[in-house]
């Protein structure tokens, strides 16, 4: 049976998971700029260095982008699944029961340490 709304949300869906893919791909370009870790005596060398914080910059925010984006794709996900997601921690659950994520609490222990 066919449901406009139904496929109009399914469409968002996809077009979420599409930004996510550019999202990541940007964000790869911008990391592969630079030698990880940075060094403090690097960092202190380097203080005053346009190009490096711009592109510093860029990162934090293509990952800010990238945390958003995937929040909303959950979020819709779930709702398109019939799911809880009056809580971030209910959306979770979610992806928790179906093995998307191996547990909350790893979860949000990588969250943290990112």
């Amino acid at each position: 049976m066919y449901n406009p709304l139904l496929e109009a949300e399914r469409g968002h869906l996809a077009g979420l998971l599409a930004a996510i893919q550019r999202c990541v791909y940007f964000l790869e370009a911008s990391d592969q700029k630079h030698t990880w870790p940075f060094t403090s005596e690097y960092l202190i060398a380097h203080q005053k260095d346009i190009a490096l914080f711009e592109s510093l910059s860029a990162i934090n925010e293509r990952f800010a982008k990238l945390q958003d984006t995937l929040g909303a794709a959950m979020r819709h996900a779930t709702l398109l699944a019939g799911e809880r997601r009056d809580t971030f921690l209910n959306i979770l659950a979610f992806y928790e029961k179906v093995g998307v994520i191996d547990s909350i609490t790893e979860w949000q222990l990588k969250s943290h340490n990112s």
